[in-house]
C-alpha cells in the first residue's frame, strides 16, 4: 500500500500503524473496479479523524517536521526501501489485467483527450524526453500513465525505455501502454523504488519523471540516484507542480497551516518544496538547470517543466 509522502514524514515512528489503518479502511470502502472509494466522504472523514488524533495540534506537527529533519530516516512501510509495495491476493488480478493492450488503448485514449486543463504540457515533455534517436531513457513513476503516456506517444524509432514505479500496479499500466502502441519490444515496466534503482553507475542517457518529485519522500536521495545512473552529460526531464502546497493543502488546513508556512516545512521533511529547492538539491548532485518552462491553466495547478543535464 503506497501512501502519501507527508504521511510517511508525519507517522515515521508509527508507520506500521498506519499501514494497518488504511488496509482496514480499504477493506470497507476501497472499490478496485471504481477505484476509488464507495463512500468518499466518509472515508476521508476517517482518515482526516485519524490523523489528528494522531498529531493533535500544529505545534506537534511542526515538532514531528523538526524532529525528522534531525534525525528521521528514510524509511517506507517499516523497510529498508529497498522492497517495494507488497501485493494482497485481491489486488493480483487488478494488477494484471492493467498489463493488457485493452486498458493501454482505455489509458491512452482518456490521455489522448485530456484537453488543455491536465495535458497541455505533455507534448512538450515528450519532446523533452525524446530529444535524440538511440537513448535509454528511464521513466520514474507510472501512476495512471499520463507521462508514460507523453513519452511512449513521442518515442523515437531507437529509443528505449523502462518506466519503474513502487506500485505494481502502475507498472502493469506502462506495459499496457505500450502494447498499445505496439512498442512493448522497447518498453517494459518494472516495479523498483527511486532510492535505490536498480542500475550500474551512469549507464542512462535521459531520465524523466511525471510528477514523480512531487509523489517521493527524501528527494535529496532522489536526485543522487538520477545522477549516479546517469551519463555525463545525461539530461533528466521532470514535471513538477509550480506551488507544492497544492498537493498537500488538505493536510495542512488540517492543523491551519497557511501556504507561507507550508515550503520551509516541506524542506526540512526532504520533499519537494518548489523550484529553487529542487534547482539547488540538484546542483549539489551534479545536476545543472538548462531550461525551464512554465504552464498555467485557469482550471488546474500550475506546473513545471524542468530540464537538467548531468556533469561531473
Amino acid at each position: 500500500m503506497v501512501l502519501h509522502e507527508l504521511l510517511d514524514v508525519l507517522f515515521w515512528r508509527d508507520i506500521k500503524e498506519l499501514v494497518q489503518f488504511y488496509k482496514e479502511l480499504d477493506e470497507k470502502y476501497w472499490s478496485h473496479e471504481l477505484k476509488a472509494p464507495t463512500d468518499p466522504d466518509e472515508y476521508r472523514k476517517q482518515t482526516n479523524a485519524y490523523i489528528v488524533d494522531y498529531v493533535k495540534t500544529k505545534e506537534n506537527f511542526i515538532k514531528i517536521i523538526d524532529e525528522y529533519n534531525i534525525s528521521g530516516k528514510p524509511i517506507w512501510q517499516e523497510q529498508a526501501a529497498q522492497n517495494c509495495d507488497n501485493l494482497s491476493r485481491r489486488d493480483i488480478p487488478n494488477a494484471l489485467q492493467r498489463g493488457s493492450y485493452e486498458n493501454g488503448e482505455r489509458l491512452s485514449l482518456r490521455h489522448e483527450n485530456a484537453g488543455n486543463t491536465w495535458a497541455l504540457h505533455l507534448e512538450d515533455y515528450g519532446k523533452a524526453v525524446n530529444y535524440r534517436d538511440d537513448t535509454d531513457i528511464l521513466e520514474l513513476s507510472i501512476g495512471g500513465g499520463l507521462g508514460t503516456y507523453g513519452v511512449i506517444k513521442n518515442l523515437s524509432p531507437n529509443n528505449r525505455m523502462i518506466s519503474i514505479d513502487i506500485d505494481f500496479a502502475c507498472v502493469k499500466n506502462a506495459d499496457g501502454i505500450a502494447k498499445y502502441f505496439n512498442v512493448a519490444d522497447r518498453v517494459c515496466g518494472l516495479n523498483a523504488n527511486f532510492w535505490f534503482l536498480p542500475f550500474e553507475n551512469g549507464v542512462l542517457d535521459t531520465i524523466c519523471t511525471h510528477y514523480g518529485l512531487d509523489e517521493s519522500g527524501e528527494l535529496p536521495t532522489v536526485l543522487k540516484e538520477v545522477s549516479r545512473v546517469l551519463k555525463n552529460g545525461g539530461r533528466f526531464a521532470a514535471i513538477a507542480r509550480k506551488n507544492p502546497y497544492d498537493r498537500h493543502k488538505r493536510y495542512m488546513d488540517l492543523f491551519d497551516i497557511a501556504e507561507l508556512e507550508c515550503t520551509p516545512l516541506l524542506k526540512k521533511a526532504r520533499l519537494y518544496s518548489g523550484f529553487d529547492d529542487l534547482c539547488e538539491v540538484a546542483r549539489t548532485n551534479n545536476l545543472s538547470l538548462v531550461k525551464h518552462k512554465f504552464y498555467e491553466p485557469e482550471a488546474s495547478h500550475h506546473r513545471i517543466l524542468y530540464i537538467f543535464e548531468k556533469h561531473n
